[in-house]
């Protein structure tokens, strides 16, 4: 809880004080400026690469296939844009950051890491035969050493 605490205080006046040392060199009139137009651009930024990204969830689905990228590329586009709407130039960066495709999916294949696949497969022959089945994909696990001490019980 101290650290929300901590991350919501800290945030904000590091964003100002970073707001207002650029307005000192620039000026405050580009500031705000360079601010709106951040989130103008990520906002259509964010139109374009969600309509993307909901395309292409769409797409696995029809091809059956798990939509599990698409959906971790949606949510971290939707981060990247409420970071584009908070005033400041830390969080436009990171927003601008996770609005990049090769950032983007460097981070989605990380976080699939890992992930367990489970599905169901439905496969209909030209004769009305009819297979299903279940699967699951696992984690390759090392083997395990059998301990024979305790197998002998004197």
């Amino acid at each position: 809880m101290k650290i929300f605490l901590l991350f919501f205080l800290l945030i904000p006046l590091l964003e100002l004080y970073l707001l207002i040392e650029l307005g000192s060199v620039i000026g405050a009139l580009p500031t705000v400026l360079l601010t709106i137009g951040t989130a103008i651009a990520g906002i259509y930024l964010i139109r374009q690469q969600g309509m993307a990204t909901m395309v292409q969830a769409q797409t696995d689905l029809q091809s059956g296939k798990p939509p599990q990228e698409a959906v971790v590329n949606g949510v971290l586009i939707f981060i990247g844009g409420v970071l584009l709407f908070i005033p400041g130039l830390m969080t436009d960066t990171l927003g601008f950051l996770l609005l990049i495709p090769p950032v983007r999916a460097a981070m989605v294949r990380q976080s699939l890491k890992g992930m367990q696949t489970r599905g169901a497969y439905r496969y209909r022959k030209n004769d009305e035969t009819i297979i299903e089945g279940e699967w699951t994909e696992k984690q390759e696990r090392s083997p395990e050493q059998i301990n024979h001490s305790q197998d002998k019980r004197d």
